[in-house]
């Protein structure tokens, strides 16, 4: 997926995601910060400017390897966020944005990873993918019929990621260890941008990245107008480590 963007613009992006204020708000600036799953780096070159102490984690290795050519001071390692290289109780927070839906087995091993370095009461940033009412009433289904006709005519079909309700977010991060801080939609703070509408439906798409065209825009302007939950891409949950005899099955 990272062979079609460019870094310079992932990193601009970055400040017009409203996550970005919740990290500015609530990331440790003491505390060294891990990025799970950094992909090009666009979120560790982002906070680095902004004073954190931030490294990055990927197994995309073709990723980095472009993400240090283009910026080689970025404390950036190869690893996989299920088995993390790293020292029990290294960091005061990890970031991990639209990562572990993409496991078919689920999230206890990574959240058990995260878990296992992050420090006393250090605080998880996780974004994944949301099952929103728009996904659930049109979305969804045409992706079904989509998949049953792809199969009919002999494509083979790959598993490509979950999406969740606020509440089972919630229910698995205290699973895992965590104690939910704040659960809140994960978009861009301009209305004629889309990360939900921009994936689920090309068509709206305009030619520079994330923009819809006019109808994109107007059903996006409709969609947020209602509740920004309606078409938002994601869910960001901030939760922090917790004993474990405190966790709630």
């Amino acid at each position: 997926m990272w062979d079609s963007r460019r870094i310079d613009d992932e990193v601009q992006m970055c400040s017009r995601r409203e996550i970005a204020h919740h990290f500015l708000r609530h990331l440790p600036r003491q505390a060294p910060i891990l990025e799970a799953g950094c992909g090009l780096g666009a979120w560790v070159t982002y906070l680095e400017g902004t004073g954190y102490n931030i490294a990055g984690i990927d197994t995309n290795l073709a990723a980095l390897k472009r993400a240090k050519t283009w910026k080689p001071s970025l404390s950036l390692q190869y690893g996989d966020v299920r088995e993390l290289p790293f020292r029990d109780e290294s960091f005061g927070a990890i970031i991990s944005l639209g990562v572990i839906e993409h496991f078919q087995e689920g999230w206890a091993q990574a959240l058990k990873e995260a878990r296992r370095i992050l420090q006393p009461e250090g605080l998880l940033f996780l974004t994944v993918p949301v099952n929103n009412i728009f996904r659930r009433l049109f979305y969804n289904p045409i992706l079904s019929l989509n998949r049953q006709w792809l199969i009919l005519r002999g494509a083979t079909t790959y598993f490509a990621e979950f999406r969740y309700s606020v509440d089972e977010v919630e229910r698995e991060v205290r699973k895992s260890g965590f104690e939910p801080l704040l659960l809140t939609w994960d978009d861009f703070t301009e209305k004629t941008m889309s990360l939900g509408l921009w994936s689920d439906l090309p068509p709206l798409r305009a030619k520079t990245n994330y923009q819809m065209n006019i109808v994109g825009r107007c059903l996006n302007w409709v969609l947020n107008s209602i509740s920004r939950w309606i078409g938002t891409s994601g869910v960001l949950c901030i939760a922090r480590k917790i004993p474990l005899a405190q966790t709630v099955d």
